[in-house]
């Protein structure tokens, strides 16, 4: 899906009123100061890709707000901006951070934040669920509100795939938009997990060397039906009570964690539209040896069974 909005059309008396509509329709509500009033213009396209929402704006300097009292979101997101003209300014939670073009940025959409560029500027925004990148960074929350480099590395890997994946949607189809955002959120984890400003800060102590060892024991090992917090503590040479501490401060148990990576895992594969892999052996390859679990464990998560998401899968990749 790729829309298009401009006020370049428009009476100027129009175009706050039109661009504060678009603004909410493509992102959440949210209080907008423009800069010059009677000199804007602005000029969004936007894809939605599988989960991923990607957008490019382009605008008069402006002041986006996001108030308490328009947080109401039963799935917050994560949003990546990352600007291509000029440099940015977000707040939130006692945090403030300029972002200059050649980096970006982490926020969360389910907190109050303010926003800003002096300049017309120009910028990429990726909307990702909280519980998408969560399958691919333990607590993604540690990296919020640091800079980090898209001029090189994985970083200018992720930002070059996010303008190729753009530049090719209309010749791809929603099949290939899962496994295509799927790849998008895997570079973003990888580009901030390597990236050097972050290797380099405090950040970079025992705990997070420890929870980056756990990290990627589980995922080389996450098809494997008796992978537990035990093998991991011994794999891992840490104690499992010292396991347990470390996700004492996430959302997710060191299990809950391990169930949703297979989960999310298994409903990657069944988007992917391949009719010869029966649905007993993408179980199976995910860890769960029961299929009449993994199929309570996926409704419950997906509010559908597997067999249903299998048949809109199929019908959407014809």
């Amino acid at each position: 899906m790729h829309n298009r909005y401009s006020t370049h059309l428009l009476p100027q008396r129009e175009r706050q009123d039109y661009w504060r509509e678009v603004i909410e329709n493509a992102y959440f509500p949210l209080e907008l100061d423009f800069r010059n009033p009677n000199e804007f213009h602005g000029h969004l396209s936007q894809w939605q890709m599988g989960g991923v929402g990607i957008s490019r704006m382009e605008s008069s300097a402006t002041c986006f707000k996001r108030v308490k009292q328009q947080i109401d979101e039963s799935e917050p997101y994560f949003l990546i901006t990352i600007p291509a003209q000029d440099q940015v300014r977000f707040s939130q939670a006692d945090h403030t951070i300029v972002c200059n073009p050649g980096a970006f940025i982490l926020e969360r959409s389910d907190l109050p934040y303010e926003f800003s560029y002096s300049k017309d500027n120009a910028l990429w925004v990726v909307r990702v669920p909280v519980s998408l990148l969560q399958t691919r960074i333990r607590q993604p929350e540690r990296f919020l509100y640091m800079e980090f480099d898209k001029s090189k590395g994985m970083g200018n890997v992720f930002f070059s795939f996010l303008r190729t994946m753009v530049q090719q949607a209309s010749y791809t189809n929603e099949a290939a938009h899962d496994i295509l955002s799927n790849q998008l959120i895997d570079l973003l984890a990888h580009s901030m997990e390597n990236d050097d400003r972050v290797l380099m800060s405090n950040e970079a102590n025992l705990r997070n060397v420890h929870l980056r060892n756990i990290e990627a024991f589980v995922r080389e090992n996450i098809q494997r039906s008796e992978l537990s917090p035990d093998m991991i503590a011994v794999a891992c040479n840490i104690s499992t009570r010292y396991l347990h501490k470390l996700f004492k401060d996430s959302d997710q148990t060191v299990s809950q964690w391990i169930k949703e990576l297979r989960l999310q895992s298994a409903l990657n594969d069944i988007r992917a539209g391949n009719r010869h892999t029966t649905l007993a052996e993408i179980a199976y390859r995910w860890g769960f040896n029961d299929q009449a679990h993994f199929c309570r464990l996926f409704k419950s998560r997906f509010s559908c069974t597997p067999k249903e998401m299998r048949c809109v899968s199929l019908k959407s990749s014809r």
